[in-house]
């Protein structure tokens, strides 16, 4: 089978990692999922019998992070992020090619960066045990997985510049 990260030999050196990015995707599902049932049981509680989920917000705050960091792997891997191609049409193959390498070199140096910003975070949360106000969870295992999570997209970013100079890069 051929397709996009894909020798017409069916081998790929990134398959461990789009498998990786599936596994996180479905974690993100999972999280959303809860946060639905969480906010769902959250205002029954509240209107019906005027007993909200007692630290509903920072729960729901906590895992809105995770849910978008899951994702954001596969998301960047398989391109599912927001573009404006208005003049994409109009540029040549071969300058296309140079973009996709560019624009994904860039991406990875910006979420390399988050990265480690969320790593100096998560490192200063740790130092001064930083906790959550109602729920007294430690916030630093947040900030090192969002970490982590942006480093995994990162490397995404440079999986694509790869196959974008090797030409297995669908554009667009």
């Amino acid at each position: 089978m051929t397709g996009p990260g894909k020798t017409a030999e069916g081998a790929d050196a990134f398959r461990a990692f789009d498998l990786v990015s599936v596994v996180l995707a479905g974690a993100a599902c999972v999280v959303l999922f809860a946060m639905m049932g969480f906010v769902f049981a959250d205002v029954v509680g509240r209107y019906f019998f005027l007993s909200p989920l007692p630290a509903a917000y920072e729960v729901v705050s906590l895992m809105m992070p995770v849910l978008i960091f899951c994702a954001l792997p596969l998301t960047v891997l398989r391109q599912g992020h927001v573009t404006v191609d208005l003049l994409d049409p109009m540029i040549p193959g071969a300058v296309a090619r140079v973009q996709q390498v560019a624009v994904n070199l860039f991406s990875a140096v910006a979420l390399g960066l988050m990265a480690w910003r969320l790593a100096v975070r998560g490192l200063d949360q740790s130092l001064y045990n930083e906790v959550t106000d109602e729920l007294f969870l430690e916030l630093w295992p947040f900030s090192a997985g969002m970490a982590v999570l942006a480093t995994l997209a990162a490397l995404a970013c440079l999986v694509n510049a790869w196959r974008a100079a090797a030409g297995r890069l669908p554009r667009g």
